[in-house]
């Protein structure tokens, strides 16, 4: 999967968690299945694996691993 695949679903995946906390929707379909509230720790997982792989492949990393805090 190439980084435009990782930031396409991160997109989505993202949309579905602010829908879903902004109070919009009770629920929402993401590629074809339903989520809820209740699915929202799997959606956050998903979420910074999304982040980690899309930064892996731009050969970047977070400030957190390189030492670095401000």
């Amino acid at each position: 999967m190439s980084d435009i695949h990782y930031a396409a679903r991160l997109a989505l995946v993202q949309a579905a968690i602010n829908a879903i906390l902004a109070g919009k929707m009770k629920s929402y379909e993401l590629e074809g299945q339903r989520v809820t509230y209740l699915d929202m720790p799997a959606l956050r997982a998903e979420e910074q694996r999304l982040i980690t792989l899309k930064n892996r492949a731009a050969g970047t990393r977070s400030a957190f691993k390189r030492g670095v805090m401000s």
